[in-house]
């Protein structure tokens, strides 16, 4: 596309009258257009965690991780009880992110795998509307030109460099952590003080992991504290929208599953002078919304052709309410370890409703099989498979984790930690008819083929799995 057309589109994109698209060439006029334009549009800031749990973060309630500068996030814009990723891997949550689809839709369902040909990505929507669009640490998605960004280090002298190059024009900037994702560090916190989620079993082992992965949560929130401190530095906060995320929730029942604990993230979003401070919303939103929301936010218009919506009037006090429902997807064949075990769920603002596609089968991942990944698994599930030995709760949760039956459904207002499936309950019937055709239409619109999309992801080329088939 040559210069011209370029010029119409965004004047065009900025509504800037005819008169204004007979300007030849790059002169002064048209850089005051231009200028003009741009003085309104917001700069964009994504913070994303890797692996972070909502509930390991301050202000949403746990007083034992240290999280100051996500916390003052929070005192300074809008905090969302009620934000989903739509699957709980790195991949297919960042794709889903970037395009506004939910995975199987846009590809990407497997983890390690590449959205479809001719997806648009956030740089496409956001570049004719004249922002520089980058992205600073994690990548995990692919192909790699179908993600126009500008790619960068987490360094902080490369962040500053792109926030302060060209001053005339917006920016929009991913910063992905590596934290707080195994392996982790030690020697931040001490394991007997840590609290242990009511999901989990409490071992020495799982308290330790949970205190190593705590102490990389310290350096995740400096790195937050080192991306404010610049837009600070440079005049930039009043003109920023700043949201911060994780892309899903935390090992063992949350990370690899549709639970609420891999699926339910925290999700901040502060823009001074729009975005009121110190606010609560339960409207509820989805890693797919997040993509529109920024394009209306830069003076953009919607794809129609997209799963997400834009929830600009939540965050401007216009709107309470956003999604009745949000879904999951989880493919299991493509983890480390992993093998067929299809997961979809539905989830209202009181319900989830999870579908085992293959309840007959076992599910495994790295931290069932992790003998050669001991940096991430640290032993917990060896110890949780010991004290189910003689502990009944550590029982039931050793065989639910791997042995899960076609269908559950969950209370989360009387249940928040989904330990008591009511799926059998006569009282329940009602609703499970309604989710379930929630999700079967959903299904549908998606183009899942439910288990033979599964069965059509090759196994993950992983030492282990390599090893067990050698051995099988």
């Amino acid at each position: 596309m040559n210069a011209n057309l370029n010029r119409r589109d965004f004047l065009k994109a900025a509504g800037l009258g005819a008169a204004s698209l007979a300007i030849p060439g790059c002169t002064s006029a048209a850089k005051q257009f231009t200028t003009r334009a741009y003085k309104d549009k917001p700069n964009i800031v994504l913070f994303l965690a890797d692996d972070q749990s909502i509930d390991d973060v301050g202000c949403y309630g746990n007083n034992a991780v240290r999280t100051p500068n996500i916390d003052r996030l929070a005192e300074e814009g809008l905090r969302f009880k009620l934000a989903f990723t739509p699957t709980s891997m790195c991949s297919p949550s960042r794709s889903a992110l970037y395009t506004g689809l939910y995975p199987h839709r846009n590809g990407c369902h497997p983890n390690h795998s590449s959205i479809k040909p001719g997806v648009k990505t956030l740089p496409h929507y956001l570049k004719p509307l004249g922002y520089r669009v980058a992205l600073a640490g994690k990548t995990h998605i692919k192909p790699r030109e179908q993600f126009p960004f500008e790619y960068m280090g987490l360094k902080d002298e490369r962040i500053e460099k792109f926030m302060t190059l060209a001053r005339d024009k917006p920016f929009c900037l991913v910063v992905a952590s590596h934290e707080p994702h195994g392996p982790h560090k030690q020697g931040g916190y001490k394991p007997g003080q840590i609290p242990v989620p009511p999901y989990k079993v409490d071992t020495p082992q799982t308290r330790q992991q949970l205190a190593n992965y705590y102490t990389d949560i310290d350096l995740l929130d400096k790195e937050v504290g080192g991306v404010l401190g610049l837009l600070k530095k440079h005049n930039l906060e009043q003109n920023t929208l700043f949201v911060y995320a994780s892309d899903h929730g935390y090992n063992i029942f949350a990370k690899w599953s549709c639970y609420d604990a891999g699926l339910h993230v925290p999700f901040i979003v502060r823009w001074p002078g729009r975005v009121k401070a110190g606010t609560i919303t339960d409207a509820m939103v989805s890693f797919v919304d997040v993509l529109p929301t920024f394009i209306e936010a830069a003076g953009g218009k919607s794809p129609g052709d997209i799963d997400g919506r834009s929830f600009l009037p939540v965050l401007l006090g216009r709107k309470k309410k956003h999604h009745d429902v949000v879904f999951g997807a989880h493919t299991t064949r493509g983890i480390i370890s992993g093998r067929a075990y299809p997961i979809r769920s539905v989830r209202t603002r009181t319900h989830q409703y999870i579908r085992n596609l293959n309840p007959e089968g076992m599910f495994q991942c790295v931290s069932t099989h992790g003998r050669n990944y001991k940096e991430i698994n640290d032993g917990v599930w060896g110890s949780w498979k010991e004290k189910a030995r003689t502990d009944t709760f550590a029982a039931e949760r050793v065989r639910m984790y791997q042995h899960r039956p076609a269908e559950e459904l969950y209370d989360l207002t009387k249940d928040p930690h989904e330990l008591k499936n009511i799926a059998t309950d006569p009282a329940q019937q009602k609703l499970l008819a309604s989710l379930r055709k929630k999700l079967d239409a959903w299904m549908k619109q998606q183009g899942d083929s439910g288990m033979e999309a599964e069965m059509a992801v090759p196994l993950h080329k992983s030492r282990s799995v390599t090893k067990r088939k050698k051995r099988n």
